[in-house]
């Protein structure tokens, strides 16, 4: 039996995860563990309150490794590694301490590292220094390891950027190339879709049920992004309302967007108001010959033929609502960039 670890921590890591099994794991000479952090500082995920899938075994490690501490869960992983022999080790985090140590360790064990797309960072670049926060992470990191006793005897400063921390062998990605990685791996594309009964498992997993909602073909869906955006998503379902006054628009909140701040939702009362928390990847695949708008989510890799995608980061970057100074690629021909509303107007109107 050959074992595969898979490290991660969001729902979107397992979704994309469950991607990579059915492509290159889905025999039963493999044996899949996930190892899945519960950082504090991570953003919101459920997997440690859902049903995951049991046909795959769990790891639950809960530290941050930006405290002094200790933590038991940490030493219990590390002496179930050191007592077995893993084909390949996935992971997601790619500047987690725990995963620069976990590569330098396997390749001392013969066990070949994948470096998996953590969302869309490996198509975002930060265009001013962030030296500080590198390096007191890389000090923080380094107590870690002493706090845990983990052999690392390299030199390394932590890097924000996709690609440059770890000793992985491999890097998953959604393009053949990368442009903000300066890496000599091979990098190995990946479609990010999922057979039906994934698709199933996973609305079982999450108790996603879409019965009550409004016919899914021939609708709009406007992905809400975790920054208010009142001025941009006014102007937005103006637009849409005035281009397509009998289509059903559907909005699905962030799970991390407040609800009081979409208050100004009330006053369209066309609007479909979806504020249940759950991957919106599962609606993006349910949906039919529809049309899919948001400022710039990871849930638009998610490919869905029968529809036409849209980013408009452009747009709200020029408004001022998107406060990081981050470059942004796109990685998929099928998503189309618009710069301005009367771009997106033109790009609608041609459908």
């Amino acid at each position: 039996m050959k074992k595969v670890l898979i490290q991660l921590v969001t729902e979107f890591h397992y979704m994309v995860a469950l991607s990579i099994i059915e492509k290159y794991y889905n025999t039963p000479e493999f044996e899949i563990h996930f190892l899945i952090n519960k950082h504090s500082s991570a953003s919101k995920s459920r997997l440690d309150n859902v049903k995951l899938d049991d046909r795959f075994k769990y790891h639950f490690v809960s530290f941050d490794h930006n405290r002094n501490e200790r933590y038991n869960d940490v030493i219990q992983f590390m002496d179930y590694v050191k007592q077995n022999q893993f084909y390949h080790f996935v992971s997601f985090l790619f500047h987690d301490p725990l995963f620069v140590y976990l590569t330098h360790y396997f390749k001392k064990k013969d066990t070949v590292s994948y470096l998996a797309p953590d969302g869309l960072a490996a198509y975002a670049k930060f265009t001013k220094s962030t030296l500080r926060s590198r390096v007191l992470n890389t000090v923080n990191s380094y107590k870690f390891f002493r706090k845990h006793n983990l052999s690392f005897n390299k030199l390394w400063l932590t890097s924000w950027n996709f690609g440059e921390n770890g000793y992985y062998d491999y890097i998953y990605a959604y393009s053949k190339t990368l442009p903000y990685v300066s890496s000599d791996k091979k990098v190995i594309e990946i479609d990010y879709t999922l057979s039906e009964e994934n698709l199933r498992k996973l609305k079982e997993m999450f108790s996603i049920d879409f019965s009550s909602y409004p016919a899914l073909d021939d609708v709009i869906l406007i992905v809400n992004h975790r920054h208010t955006m009142l001025d941009y998503e006014t102007k937005l379902i103006e637009m849409l309302r005035e281009l397509y006054p009998q289509k059903t628009v559907l909005f699905k909140k962030h799970p991390n967007q407040p609800v009081e701040n979409l208050s100004y939702l009330d006053k369209f009362d066309h609007i479909y108001k979806i504020f249940d928390v759950y991957p919106v990847e599962m609606l993006i695949a349910s949906l039919n010959n529809s049309i899919i708008i948001s400022p710039y989510t990871t849930s638009m890799l998610y490919h869905n033929p029968t529809c036409k995608y849209f980013w408009t980061y452009p747009i709200v970057t020029a408004s001022g609502a998107l406060k990081k100074p981050v470059e942004r690629h796109n990685p998929k021909d099928y998503i189309k960039v618009v710069s301005t509303f009367e771009e997106l107007r033109q790009d609608l109107a041609k459908l």
